[in-house]
């Protein structure tokens, strides 16, 4: 019996890894092929990398005066700037998209029952989902764990050169996971992907990806 149950363990495990790296590669693949009106980021309030174990995001100011727009999602809610365009994929992936997708933010969102999947586990597959169109990647230094809705999440950076709308751009993506609640039979697993044009990184961190950050709550 105790076999049989280390089984269905190990197979659960393996289909929910499974079923984040798909929705990953969705969600990392391509570029979208519409127009959006949205303009290059002002904001040029840069960040810096940090060598701290832990990285609260910060609340004290908002880097954009742009309106935004509430997201309801699969476990949580977040707000974010107008000028993003939405798509979702099921109730699993959630993607927001600016400048034809070169900018990008995904949150996926799988069921993690009895914290059957860890945190780590889940940076872990997103960060290599996030590197397969990359060439001449490397990891990029990050804390390793950041506080996003009052939760620690772990977190990885990698950058490298990735096509897109046919040129060949150096980009940056950081990845958070957390599981929320820990250890319940309502238990998910959630990732947070976001990637920008290395050389503009730090100007769509203030403007776009902090504050939907500063704004992520879990929800029932």
């Amino acid at each position: 019996m105790l076999m049989r149950l280390i089984h269905i363990s190990r197979w659960n495990l393996l289909a929910l890894c499974s079923l984040l790296l798909a929705s990953l590669l969705v969600a990392c693949g391509g570029t979208t092929g519409s127009s959006t009106s949205t303009t290059s980021p002002t904001s040029t309030t840069s960040s810096s990398s940090t060598t701290s174990s832990t990285s609260t995001v910060p609340t004290s100011q908002t880097p954009t005066s742009a309106p935004m727009t509430t997201l309801a999602g699969n476990g949580f809610m977040i707000s974010y700037p107008q000028g993003l365009q939405l798509s979702r994929s099921g109730s699993r992936l959630v993607t927001l998209t600016a400048n034809s997708g070169t900018i990008k933010l995904s949150i996926a969102t799988i069921p993690a029952p009895n914290g059957s999947i860890s945190a780590d586990s889940l940076v872990n597959i997103a960060i290599k989902a996030e590197m397969v169109p990359l060439k001449n990647e490397q990891k990029e230094s990050v804390p390793p764990t950041v506080t996003v809705g009052g939760a620690s999440w772990s977190q990885q950076s990698v950058s490298g050169t990735q096509r897109l709308n046919a040129a060949d751009t150096v980009t940056q993506s950081v990845v958070l996971a957390t599981v929320h609640p820990g250890n319940t039979l309502t238990s998910k697993g959630f990732t947070i992907v976001y990637r920008a044009p290395k050389s503009m990184f730090s100007q769509v961190n203030s403007t776009y990806f902090q504050p939907i950050l500063q704004s992520f709550k879990f929800t029932p």
